[in-house]
């Protein structure tokens, strides 16, 4: 028989449900959210940022009637930008970090001061932090939890903007004049860099991320994300290695095809010769 009882009491708010919960193991939200969110390193983003200056992402609001692969004029300063998904972001996020985007892992990356829609801001390092998909939805405006996006923004300041800037910040971009140590304590901000501990190598076949099926729905998601043909992939991976291969309908397929095969090729570690044997093994 099923157990049951009537509830007639108030409804507990979900984040504070889940504070509660970690309070009772020990840590706070914020704590827990840090403990898993990674930033850039100061330094690299010094060096260049934004990283693709001529990216944006579409918008409605500030790009009306255009979408994805559309070129548009950003308001700003008249610069012409190729409007994007958030894959320039994570492209991004992948040459500053020199680190692949796990996909499928629960991570993403999130823009900490918003304003995505401005190519100064998109790809921009000091915008970017690397966090768990629920530590992300706590950040946003639907379901915000203000303590935590406060707490990232004054870790952003802190680590670009307040000592030796690594620009000068926009409008947008200021001090939250939030003390982190009264809030973390001793607990570092954690930036991402290349590993060290095993070397990645392209013989990721041999890995148990190829064979739990990671690296195939990677090259999926990719594929469903570019709105890319199985045949023009294929195409493309074939012309890569300079075999013969089936003719493309345009030029801009062919490049289009060509530049997809080799983000592939930069987000699974796999070499052309085993993207084309996966694809055959894998029938796709």
């Amino acid at each position: 028989m099923v157990n049951k009882r009537m509830y007639t009491g108030d409804i507990v708010s979900p984040i504070q449900s889940l504070e509660n919960y970690f309070l009772k193991g020990g840590v706070t939200i914020l704590q827990a959210a840090f403990e898993h969110s990674f930033f850039l390193d100061p330094d690299k983003v010094r060096v260049k940022t934004p990283y693709f200056s001529d990216r944006a992402r579409y918008s409605r609001e500030h790009y009306p009637g255009l979408q994805r692969g559309d070129i548009a004029t950003w308001n700003g300063d008249g610069r012409s930008v190729r409007l994007d998904d958030n894959s320039s972001a994570q492209r991004a996020w992948s040459a500053y970090s020199e680190r692949p985007i796990e996909r499928g892992s629960g991570y993403g990356v999130r823009h900490i001061w918003g304003h995505p829609w401005d190519p100064g801001a998109f790809t921009a390092g000091w915008n970017l932090c690397y966090m768990p998909f629920w530590v992300g939805l706590l950040t946003e405006k639907q379901h915000p939890y203000p303590p935590l996006e406060k707490a990232v923004r004054q870790a952003a300041w802190n680590l670009y903007f307040r000592e030796n800037p690594v620009c000068d910040p926009p409008d947008f971009v200021e001090n939250p004049g939030m003390d982190l140590d009264l809030v973390l304590g001793e607990q570092p901000l954690l930036i991402l860099t290349k590993e060290t501990k095993t070397k990645r190598t392209k013989h990721l076949a041999s890995e148990s991320v190829f064979r739990c099926g990671k690296i195939i729905t990677l090259i999926k998601e990719i594929r469903k994300e570019r709105h890319q043909s199985w045949s023009n992939i294929r195409k493309a991976v074939r012309l890569l290695q300079g075999k013969k291969h089936e003719p493309f309908s345009t030029d801009n397929v062919k490049a289009s095809a060509k530049s997809d095969v080799r983000r592939i090729l930069r987000e699974t570690g796999l070499d052309l010769a085993q993207l084309e044997n996966l694809l055959d093994k894998e029938g796709l």
